[in-house]
């Protein structure tokens, strides 16, 4: 299926360029600085080069690295006898596989930033990242100043507990997801365009169903629910592009009970939230796969999104971190409007970077400073945020930065809609459970995907063979809170 998945999303680009302006310096060396609050955060007296490891996200594109390079001179005029160095690695499983050689040199870097939850997770139950928690207390800081769904993850709640103090990374900047959609081709079928009210209720995925249907069309123009339909000569699709798996937590399924120490693959919510994904291709028949959206794409690189820009597709999951490819040089009119509501809840996806001190690194004080000074000092979260990653600032009181650093490049479209999403947003899509990469990496569901069987079928097999990492897991490992 055409479902995205996270190392799909750590391929984005920025599009914010040299135009904006430079970021603000950092405070000068002192004992505190002022907090959003009007109190005040302890600060160290640091010395020594702190290096930061960037590939497993955002970051590593040429418009981004200034904004970055600039709060590095930055902190180190703010710190007499400091530097920050970056190391540049092109992409997250690039990165991965550095990071996990610097561990086993002995050369971790003092920081990895940014880094999505995808990442993290990888890596948790390794005790490769510092809990950062007893530096936020010292420095009066609280988790409280970041929006909701990106402090949640931030803690690792699966592995360490809800009630745990354990921070493992302070939010750096998140991306939300809207519906994109061609104006041009409501307008043409006579169809109201979908609500960018969030949790609207007629909203919902059987009304997706019945739009996306009415914006399908074979080379007759026929659509899916008319006899005759060619499902062969799909000329317009009503869905590309499209997160199907975020459907199965709409249907109130969850991937893991950390209570019970169970997967939950082959609950019946989940069944019919992945059977509702896979029916928008093989059912209903409007859904592109890349196959499909290949078709109509004249020849594109990357099909969905060359079947989008030549007005072939209707609707797309459009995450704000596709806004410089899917929302630049479309020849049509379009916007966004809010996620539809699933059977048991409106939820939507969230993709979180985060900053992280390694165990394993040298001079945890240097990293921390680098981290605070970097990501909690307002008008310096905000910049790295928007210009060295293209993403929405983290930091409560910055969140609507968003707006003015890209409203200016799509006028007319309504942004506020990615803002407003925050509170449905949910880091279930990347949080961790035992066994993590093992179970991301099973092969089993492909004939799913297919269209070949059914997800009743193939879901209890695959929730045999999820439970079982998970039960080897736990034979061997044990969690923090045991």
């Amino acid at each position: 299926m055409s479902a995205l998945n996270r190392r799909q999303f750590l391929q984005r680009s920025a599009w914010l360029g040299s135009a904006l302006a430079a970021p603000a310096l950092l405070s000068s060396c002192s004992s505190s600085d002022p907090k959003p609050d009007g109190g005040a955060r302890t600060t160290r007296q640091v010395k020594g080069e702190a290096s930061v490891l960037v590939g497993f996200g955002t970051g590593n594109d040429p418009s981004q690295v200034p904004t970055q390079e600039e709060l590095a001179q930055a902190f180190a005029r703010a710190h007499p006898g400091t530097s920050v160095s970056f190391n540049r690695v092109p992409d997250s499983d690039s990165a991965a596989q550095k990071f996990t050689a610097q561990l086993a040199a002995d050369d971790a870097p003092n920081v990895v930033l940014p880094i999505g939850i995808f990442g993290v997770s990888r890596f948790l139950d390794r005790k490769v990242w510092l809990d950062l928690g007893p530096y936020l207390s010292e420095s009066g800081i609280t988790l409280a100043d970041f929006q909701e769904p990106a402090a949640r993850a931030a803690r690792a709640e699966p592995y360490y507990s809800a009630d745990s103090d354990t921070v493992i990374g302070l939010p750096a900047g998140m991306f939300t997801h809207a519906v994109g959609y061609n104006k041009d081709l409501f307008a043409a079928a006579g169809i109201e365009e979908p609500p960018h009210e969030w949790d609207t209720r007629d909203w919902t995925y059987d009304k997706l169903v019945e739009v996306a249907t009415a914006l399908t069309r074979d080379g007759r123009g026929r659509t899916p629910d008319l006899p005759g339909f060619d499902a062969g000569d799909i000329q317009q699709f009503g869905l590309g592009h499209w997160d199907t798996g975020i459907m199965t937590l709409g249907y109130g399924g969850r991937a893991y009970d950390p209570a019970a120490k169970k997967v939950r693959y082959d609950s019946p919510e989940w069944i019919a939230g992945t059977q509702a994904g896979v029916d928008l291709t093989y059912k209903h028949r409007v859904l592109a796969t890349d196959e499909l959206a290949a078709q109509v794409a004249a020849g594109a690189s990357d099909p969905q999104q060359g079947a989008w820009q030549a007005g072939k597709i209707a609707m797309v999951d459009l995450c704000s971190c596709d806004l410089p490819s899917y929302g630049m040089g479309n020849a049509f009119a379009w916007d966004v409007a809010a996620w539809p509501r699933g059977p048991e809840r409106t939820v939507a996806t969230l993709n979180l970077d985060v900053g992280t001190i390694p165990t394993a690194s040298r001079n945890y004080d240097l990293g921390w400073e680098v981290l605070r000074e970097f990501l909690t000092v307002p008008e310096n979260a905000r910049d790295l945020a928007t210009k060295g990653y293209g993403a929405i600032p983290v930091l409560t009181s910055e969140s609507s930065a968003f707006l003015a650093s890209v409203g200016s490049e799509f006028p007319g479209i309504d942004l506020q809609v990615f803002l407003d999403a925050i509170p449905f947003c949910t880091p279930e899509t990347e949080q961790w459970l035992p066994s993590f990469i093992e179970i991301t990496d099973l092969r089993t569901l492909q004939p799913l995907y297919d269209g070949q069987v059914s997800a009743a079928e193939i879901l209890p097999s695959y929730q045999r063979d999820a439970q079982q990492l998970v039960d080897t897991w736990f034979e061997n490992n044990r969690l923090p809170s045991d």
